[in-house]
């Protein structure tokens, strides 16, 4: 049996930050500069300084109670806190009010001269009453240059496994 995840459709839209990213993303807070750059091997970015904050919402699967059972989402991004300002985080709201935090202040990246550091997907869950989830990115409170650099926003919806109870091939029936 195969064990490999498939890779699903990336949930948030332009996750890349092309240039008509405003088109899915809102600079909410009124706070600060969100503006997009490009790094000539990388591509593009969303930088975010003076606390500037950007949202995006997506709808949720349908699912009931008992399919949310080993249900989870995902989000990855890669990011570097330019010049390590305060305030740099991105917060996931349900629509149920549970709240998540990943603080990016002050977090020593992995691999501390890189460019892009990598976040490990972050896990999270919803219930069946959450009809959507808004993702908000926070950039830090420095100025000018400085602040939180962040692109390739990923969430995926991961299922359990399947399990086959039996598979009938003319009139032949395995049980497995």
């Amino acid at each position: 049996m195969n064990l490999d995840e498939i890779q699903g459709r990336n949930l948030i839209k332009d996750g890349r930050f092309s240039s008509n990213w405003k088109t899915h993303w809102t600079h909410f807070n009124g706070k600060g500069i969100a503006r997009v750059n490009a790094d000539p091997d990388y591509g593009f970015y969303l930088i975010m300084n003076g606390e500037a904050a950007v949202t995006q919402t997506f709808y949720t699967a349908p699912l009931t109670t008992a399919q949310l059972t080993n249900v989870e989402y995902r989000l990855s991004f890669q990011y570097e806190n330019y010049n390590d300002g305060l305030n740099s985080k991105v917060i996931i709201k349900t629509t149920t009010g549970l709240q998540d935090e990943i603080d990016l202040s002050g977090k020593i990246p992995d691999q501390p001269q890189a460019d892009w550091n990598p976040l490990d997907p972050y896990k999270f869950g919803v219930v069946e009453a959450d009809m959507d989830v808004e993702v908000q990115l926070h950039g830090s409170s420095l100025l000018g240059s400085s602040g939180l650099r962040i692109t390739d926003i990923d969430v995926q919806l991961h299922l359990a496994p399947l399990r086959t109870r039996c598979v009938q091939v003319d009139d032949r029936v395995y049980v497995g």
